[in-house]
């Protein structure tokens, strides 16, 4: 992995082969200082593809009996990458094609790089952002609490 920053705070990932993926985001995210922000291109090719989605609507307390998980192996070629960074910790999606089937979800941990990946990331200022569960359990995002105001 390689990462270069503009003047302007955007974020370059390169990735070479055997790079993971969702690792090496929250690893630039790290490097680069990004609290806050959005990812705004994402291509690879990937030998490894783990996803998750929700299939149904009634949307049970626990988030292990809405999901489901993919685990893919081939050569899967990603046509997009894109979310958000709230509290250093991106929330990304992925659609990616084998040449039978596109399939999209939720980014997952041991997406591994085939050939390449490139990724823009933009960072936000002045936002402070978290994800806290809401409604059924389900993370949102909202203003990151201000601890001076909620202790007085």
């Amino acid at each position: 992995m390689e990462t270069f920053e503009s003047d302007d705070g955007h974020v370059f990932v390169r990735l070479d082969r055997g790079d993971l993926v969702l690792e090496s985001i929250v690893e630039a995210c790290e490097a680069h200082d990004v609290d806050a922000g959005v990812v705004v291109s994402g291509i690879a090719t990937l030998s490894t593809l783990n996803i998750h989605y929700v299939d149904r609507t009634d949307l049970p307390e626990e988030q292990g009996d809405r999901n489901v998980d993919l685990e893919l192996e081939g050569a899967w070629e990603v046509t997009n990458v894109n979310g958000i960074v709230a509290d250093g910790e991106p929330h990304l999606h992925i659609t990616a094609f084998d040449g039978e089937r596109t399939v999209g979800g939720h980014l997952e941990d041991g997406c591994e790089t085939n050939v390449l990946g490139e990724f823009t990331i933009r960072k936000v200022e002045g936002i402070d952002l978290e994800r806290r569960p809401g409604d059924r359990n389900v993370s949102q995002l909202r203003r990151r609490a201000d601890e001076s105001r909620s202790s007085r």
